[in-house]
């Protein structure tokens, strides 16, 4: 009896403990998933860690070495630890046994050791310290420590040599420079020491044949792939240096070309799986077959559904596809039918790069789609930037020339002078054309001669307003005084952009403003109270139907609606003010305002223009608000000035739908803003197409499309 109750308890533990086993086994395993991807994660970047910790022993052993080889030359002896009494089986110092030590971990820690670096490069460069030695290794007092010798003892040969590599590394450093300015000066120094050291540049020639992974341990990629394409570019078409031409207004000589500064557009490598990635095409709504086969846009309620579609396929390959990738997506679908979902204008012509929008909601739906799973929402840490000094209004003269500069111009810098012109000639014509002005004063703007004069200066004028620094606009203005008038500006900027924007405002914007007003006036209720306040103004006003009112009023309303203030573009004055009573009463901004003359915006009837704090042109009182217009906007273009971040969807928005100048990019490149919700300052995201302006005038065709069916 006893065996058969001992039998039984021991079957019952058994059957427990497999129990307990199995459940601890599935625990385990639930456990083990769910914190994998935080695993991998830790794995990876130990990986990387390990990588880098490899890469940066190697750079600092060559370092050593070459350290070696220099203190051994300069002392005239076999090696650089030469010394009295020291016998052939003198050991150097293990590297093993330097890692680990406080100060050599302090190594890895970026902008830490920044008097380590400095002493190693005074040692690399004067080798005239003589002092204590450090003892590194305590542990070992058998160690040979070398005390540096004077330059008494090198051969003047050597100090010449070591002059020439002194100033061929200041030459490769300020090449670094010109290129990406905001580097650190010790990463700068340290980078050319590696490529002078291991990589083997001995002259700035050499610099076309860096690869990026030479430079990968000091710079992001986008910042390798930069140094690398405008070194080989700059090989490639003989230039020394990439600097433009210098800012004082010096005669050109018959032959000179002013080239164009090179631009270095990015454009994202494709992932693996979207180079075969398959658009599934065989799974698009009905509605959307038919608008592709006839060529028509695509209604809303299709596309959502479509990019829901594209998205589920997208994230077989990728759980959380970047914004590259979706904008690969984008390209590869928008080329396919471009009338269908590109992004074009009611004209037919395309806005920005074509695919901003459907790249946009690509990337909309994926985040919606991952909003709750953490693991595919993790992304790497930004480094946090240095927000730019002073107030975001300010205009400060830029040391370099951007591709904000030449922003959807055709002929921003012309490559030559004209034909059967010279130097002597176009500076002579620039001296006609300002005597002619100080005679007879703006209206001689009208004379054809002065056109002639003006259209065939172009050259020189652009020459100078390109030149870098920038001049001032008090500069420009004593030497080409006709680009202050309205018909000088428009007609510089019709050779500048190819648009006569005279006309394309006389022709778009009372048109298109009342489009504007229907569209607000329409949905009253649904907008905010800063908008319906201007409607009511509107309403007030007896004399709506004019046309200058109905432009203002549509500026406005967009303002109101961006949730940018009326005087980031507009400054009401009095309606007897003058040029002067202007600039002597009133603080005026650095960048270009539009000064409203009258009781109220709506009502005023006279204009001036602003720019750097004095007025600059002053609008014939012949002439209408679209004239104003053109001036004020023209001058972003004709002086080089960017969008202030302030206005920028409004100024955007003019540029896009009224003037329809649409290239990628913005001509707002300021990092920082202010935020509209809260009115803090904002890191601000540099957008290829603002998505404030593009979701407006999406909603406007579709409200119109709706109201018309």
């Amino acid at each position: 009896m006893d065996i058969m109750n001992t039998t039984e308890f021991q079957t019952q533990l058994t059957s427990i403990m497999e129990t307990v086993a199995k459940t601890a086994v599935v625990e385990l395993s639930k456990l083990f998933e769910k914190n994998s991807s935080f695993l991998r994660l830790e794995i990876s970047r130990f990986s990387s860690e390990n990588e880098s910790l490899k890469k940066k022993c190697q750079f600092l052993e060559s370092e050593l070495q070459s350290a070696r080889k220099t203190a051994g030359k300069m002392n005239g002896t076999k090696g650089p630890f030469s010394h009295s009494g020291l016998t052939d089986t003198g050991h150097r110092p293990a590297i093993d046994n330097v890692f680990g030590k406080e100060w050599c971990m302090n190594l890895w820690r970026h902008e830490e050791s920044k008097g380590g670096e400095q002493e190693d490069d005074t040692h690399l460069e004067s080798a005239v310290i003589i002092g204590e030695p450090v003892n590194l290794l305590e542990e070992e007092p058998d160690m040979i420590m070398i005390k540096e010798e004077a330059f008494d003892d090198c051969s003047s040969e050597r100090i010449e040599e070591d002059q020439d590599n002194q100033s061929v590394k200041g030459a490769i450093q300020e090449e670094i420079k010109k290129i990406l300015p905001e580097l650190d000066s010790n990463k700068v120094q340290n980078m050319v020491n590696h490529l002078s050291c291991v990589v083997g540049v001995e002259k700035t020639e050499d610099l076309s044949l860096v690869e990026v992974s030479d430079l990968q341990d000091f710079l992001e990629p986008i910042q390798c792939r930069k140094l690398v394409k405008t070194f080989r570019q700059r090989e490639s078409s003989g230039q020394v240096d990439g600097t433009p031409n210098e800012m004082t207004l010096t005669p050109l000589s018959s032959n000179e070309s002013l080239l164009e500064q090179p631009f270095i557009p990015h454009y994202p490598i494709k992932s693996n799986w979207v180079r075969s990635f398959q658009v599934p095409w065989d799974r698009m709504p009905a509605a959307l077959v038919q608008a592709t086969s006839t060529g028509e846009r695509a209604r809303p309620g299709p596309r959502r559904e479509f990019v829901r579609i594209v998205v589920a396929a997208m994230q077989v390959h990728c759980p959380n596809p970047n914004l590259s990738a979706c904008g690969e997506v984008a390209r590869s679908i928008v080329t396919t039918y471009p009338l269908t979902f590109g992004d074009i204008s009611e004209e037919g012509e395309q806005l920005g790069n074509g695919f901003s929008c459907l790249q946009r909601q690509l990337k909309t739906r994926v985040e919606h789609v991952n909003r709750d799973i953490l693991e595919h929402r993790i992304r790497r840490p930004r480094r946090p930037s240095a927000k730019r000094a002073g107030q975001q209004d300010s205009y400060s003269a830029r040391k370099v020339r951007c591709k904000v500069d030449s922003y959807g111009c055709i002929n921003w810098q012309p490559s030559s002078i004209p034909e059967g012109e010279t130097a002597d000639s176009l500076e002579m014509k620039r001296k006609v054309a300002a005597e002619i002005f100080q005679s007879a004063g703006p209206r001689a703007a009208e004379l054809p001669n002065v056109d002639d004069l003006m259209q065939q200066t172009y050259v020189y004028q652009r020459h100078m307003i390109n030149s870098c620094p920038p001049p001032t606009i008090s500069e420009i203005e004593g030497h080409w005084p006709f680009l202050f008038t309205e018909r000088g500006l428009c007609r510089h900027f019709k050779i500048l952009t190819g648009i006569d924007i005279r006309s394309r405002f006389t022709e778009t914007l009372t048109v298109k403003a009342k489009r504007i007003l229907n569209y607000f006036s329409s949905q009253r209720l649904k907008w905010n109270e800063d908008v319906q306040s201007v409607l009511s103004e509107i309403d007030d006003d007896a004399n709506a139907a004019n046309n200058n009112r109905t432009a203002i009023s549509a500026i406005l309303l967009m303002m109101k609606y961006f949730k940018e203030k009326d005087n980031s573009v507009f400054i009401l004055a009095d309606e007897t003010a003058t040029k002067t009573s202007i600039e002597n009463e009133m603080s005026l901004p650095a960048t270009p305002r539009l000064i409203m003359l009258g009781d109220t915006l709506l009502t005023s009837s006279k204009w001036f223009i602003s720019i750097e704090g004095r007025v600059t042109h002053s609008i014939d009182n012949q002439l209408d608000f679209a004239a104003a217009l053109s001036v004020f906007f023209g001058c972003f273009y004709v002086f080089n000035i960017e969008y202030q971040e302030s206005a920028s969807a409004t100024l955007e928005l003019i540029q896009r739908f009224f003037v329809r100048i649409n290239p990628e990019g913005t001509k707002c490149t300021s990092k920082s803003g202010t935020s509209r919700r809260t009115g803090s300052a904002v890191q601000r995201k540099p957008q290829n197409f603002n998505t404030r302006v593009a979701t407006f005038m999406q909603r406007l065709s579709e409200f119109e499309w709706k109201k018309t069916n």
